[in-house]
């Protein structure tokens, strides 16, 4: 299924506080991504991204402000949400094949008693030919590598036909080679399916290479527009407290 790319933005978030108690989270947050665009947000650790995304799923609710997910309130979205964690952890040994783990993105959509039928398993398959991990579907899922992982759980996301994937730090713990392979295959499907892409991230270089739009976090936005624009500025300096520039001269050998 190919998402129709209207007018609205695909995510609008008006004015949102949130708050942990005393801990601030977010304080008057507003932004807005484009239906069929790939955001990235960026931010230090506590600076308020999965609170952002807990948000935008539903799983919590704003304390202040408004938050629509193609114009309608989020958790009460129509559409189907793709999420897609850091990891799983299952129990050691535990005996999930790749293609059940897969099936249980189509749950949301059997209802109430229905068991899968042969065109869940059917899209099933497609998902995991589309992330190239079809020949694994019989493997246990605890047997795959970490980047495998991920390719299953974006997989996962996709057998419930979303329009909106959510990425949490989805490529924490990958090697650089993975984290490329697992971008390149993301912006594929994006392109393939008219997504449109929100992923919360700390690869910062990354980021330059495949987001449109990267939305500096820090409680508030600090800084929102294009790699160059954001990952150049002032903003993005003070937020991560780069130190100064440091140039290291080795010591020159005298005479022997």
């Amino acid at each position: 299924m190919r998402c129709a790319l209207g007018p609205s933005p695909a995510v609008e978030v008006e004015d949102v506080w949130y708050a942990y108690g005393p801990r601030s989270a977010l304080e008057g947050v507003t932004l807005q991504v484009p239906a069929g665009a790939f955001a990235a947000v960026i931010g230090p650790n506590g600076a308020g991204k999965s609170t952002l995304l807990r948000l935008l799923l539903g799983i919590e609710r704003p304390q202040r402000g408004r938050l629509t997910i193609f114009g309608e309130p989020a958790g009460k979205v129509s559409h189907p949400i793709g999420y897609v964690p850091q990891g799983i952890r299952l129990p050691r040994g535990f005996p999930l094949s790749v293609g059940d783990l897969v099936l249980m993105g189509r749950y949301p959509t059997l209802g109430l008693g229905r068991r899968p039928s042969r065109k869940d398993r059917e899209r099933v398959e497609e998902a995991l030919e589309q992330v190239g991990m079809l020949p694994l579907i019989r493997r246990r899922f605890e047997d795959l590598s970490g980047g495998q992982q991920q390719r299953v759980l974006i997989a996962r996301a996709l057998v419930g036909d979303p329009c909106l994937l959510v990425l949490d730090e989805p490529t924490a713990g990958l090697d650089p080679a993975a984290r490329a392979a697992f971008y390149a295959m993301v912006c594929d499907l994006q392109r393939a399916r008219g997504l449109t892409l929100l992923c919360a991230s700390h690869d910062l270089e990354d980021v330059a290479q495949h987001a449109q739009i990267v939305i500096l976090l820090d409680r508030r936005v600090q800084a929102i527009g294009s790699p160059s624009e954001v990952l150049e500025s002032r903003a993005l300096a003070q937020v991560y407290r780069f130190p100064p520039a440091h140039h290291h001269h080795p010591e020159k050998e005298g005479p022997a």
